[in-house]
């Protein structure tokens, strides 16, 4: 029966970090992967092109997750974005920003992201299996104590890291594994959703806009009494919205949904203008160019072919400003600021680039990520209850608690 100091549980951004951080502090450290393949995950985010962090303040970083934001403080500070920044640079990597918040490998391949951390590691030390997977922590007098695997291998080690993933993206290893595991010790599971994923919608009269974009719309969903909305650009689909405003709110309209509820939706096309901004721009416009198409009036401040739908919707092709009544003008106003569509669907988990849910935080130490009901178990990374927006926030949440969670385990905090 072999012996290590640290066993990570995952190769994802949060298991080589943990590996790297454990390793290179003197942890003799093994990492089990179930899949075939070492971070087949990281490899093929961001489209293969890896978008593992963002130039976003702290502050505001952490306030992209929510109420719970504040978990990943010293998850932070242990391990900022200018440390893996330094890392890659050391390993050859150059990063680049791209629109000024977003960091890429700057030769565009994940795959580089995911060699950098697996060189460094296995030079600190760590050793790395692919094909293992496990079938549950072992416990003695309350510490871990190993793993045993599926083949019923013994492995022992008095720390050991849960960085497994979640369930999101099945064929790319995503699974349901490490919260068993994590099951097994007693931990409470906030049930996974599909995140970062489409919002299909029942009724998708704009259909015929599929790979149309709105840069800059606000999509929201009713929670209870209360909004939520995310801003950010918006891809009409064949049934309903992609892009980053749709990804990011997907998680909450899944959630409503897993209620038993049909999920209200709302889309703002043009959210800068509130309703009486946009009446005060129609009846403007109706006063100026009187004989001017009314979709062409809207088609200043929204994409054409949307324009010339929703007015063919409300009042017919090729309507004239000079027809548009007050109450047309209040109709359409209202319309645009707060456009309505039902979702009775979640999105799959195959579709999803995350999962919202997972291991309760309050059954984690934030400062060292360990196991609130099973000492020298830690978490890091996906199979948190901890989910952020797109754009580099999850990588680097799974980076930094991993290498908090290497630190931890190896005896260097």
């Amino acid at each position: 029966m072999e012996s290590f100091d640290v066993i990570v549980c995952g190769s994802g951004p949060a298991g080589l970090a943990a590996s790297l951080a454990a390793a290179s502090h003197g942890a003799s450290t093994l990492v089990l992967e179930q899949d075939s393949m070492i971070g087949r995950k990281l490899c093929a985010t961001g489209n293969g092109r890896c978008n593992f962090s963002n130039t976003v303040h702290p502050l505001k970083f952490m306030a992209e997750f929510g109420r719970n934001g504040r978990f990943m403080v010293d998850a932070l500070r242990a391990a900022p974005r200018e440390f893996f920044l330094d890392l890659l640079l050391q390993e050859g990597i150059r990063p680049k920003v791209e629109d000024e918040i977003h960091y890429f490998p700057m030769n565009g391949r994940a795959s580089d992201v995911r060699d950098a951390f697996l060189r460094a590691a296995r030079r600190a030390g760590a050793e790395t299996r692919p094909s293992v997977s496990v079938r549950r922590v072992l416990m003695e007098n309350g510490s871990a104590a190993g793993v045993e695997t599926v083949g019923g291998e013994i492995l022992h080690a008095p720390h050991v890291i849960l960085a497994c993933g979640g369930t999101a993206a099945p064929a790319l290893g995503g699974s349901a594994s490490g919260l068993e595991l994590a099951k097994k010790l007693g931990h409470s599971i906030r049930e996974p959703v599909a995140a970062l994923a489409p919002v299909h919608v029942d009724d998708p009269w704009f259909s015929g806009l599929a790979g149309v974009t709105v840069p800059d719309a606000e999509l929201g969903v009713a929670v209870g009494t209360r909004h939520v909305f995310m801003r950010g650009s918006l891809l009409f689909t064949h049934t309903g919205f992609s892009g980053p405003a749709a990804l990011n709110l997907s998680g909450t309209v899944n959630r409503v949904l897993s209620g038993g509820e049909p999920a209200h939706i709302f889309l703002r096309v043009v959210p800068d203008k509130k309703e009486q901004d946009l009446f005060a721009y129609l009846v403007d416009e109706r006063e100026k160019v009187p004989d001017h198409l009314l979709k062409n009036s809207l088609a200043r401040i929204m994409p054409r072919s949307l324009a010339s739908l929703v007015c063919e919707r409300l009042f017919g092709e090729d309507f004239h400003s000079k027809r548009l009544t007050n109450a047309g003008a209040h109709e359409l106003a209202h319309l645009l600021d707060r456009m309505p569509f039902t979702v009775s669907a979640q999105a799959s988990m195959d579709e999803a680039m995350a999962m919202d849910g997972g291991v309760l935080l309050k059954e984690v130490d934030p400062r060292t990520m360990e196991s609130r009901l099973a000492k020298g178990v830690h978490f890091a990374g996906e199979i948190l209850d901890l989910t952020g927006p797109t754009g580099g926030f999850n990588i680097q949440f799974a980076l930094s608690s991993g290498r908090l969670a290497g630190l931890a385990a190896s005896g260097a905090l």
